[in-house]
């Protein structure tokens, strides 16, 4: 197995717990999905999901940026977002040659 990485760094503002509002990017941008695919086994998961590398947290502010947005109903924030700057890294063999994947 290839053990090379590609490391991508993002920017967040999410009224949600902020490492769990990460733990499902590095799920949904690698190997997660919200329905059982089969032949996926937890193995092929453990393989080729990505790892989060950092958490750098940043400020919070009363209103999301984007227009719009809703916050969550609870009201478990009150009414406020977290904002970090995160980096993840996933196993080049997800991608291997094809860049434009990246993009995806």
């Amino acid at each position: 197995m290839n053990s090379e990485r590609i490391f991508a760094t993002y920017l967040i503002e999410t009224p949600q717990p902020l490492e769990r509002a990460i733990v499902t990017i590095a799920g949904e941008q690698s190997s997660g999905t919200f329905v059982a695919v089969p032949g996926e086994t937890p193995e092929l998961q453990r393989r080729h999901r990505a790892q989060i590398e950092h958490i750098e947290p940043l400020d919070t502010v009363a209103e999301p940026s984007l227009r719009g947005a809703r916050m969550p109903s609870d009201q478990s924030t009150l009414g406020r977002c977290q904002r970090a700057k995160f980096t993840l890294s996933f196993p080049f063999e997800n991608v291997g040659a094809n860049f434009i994947l990246l993009l995806g």
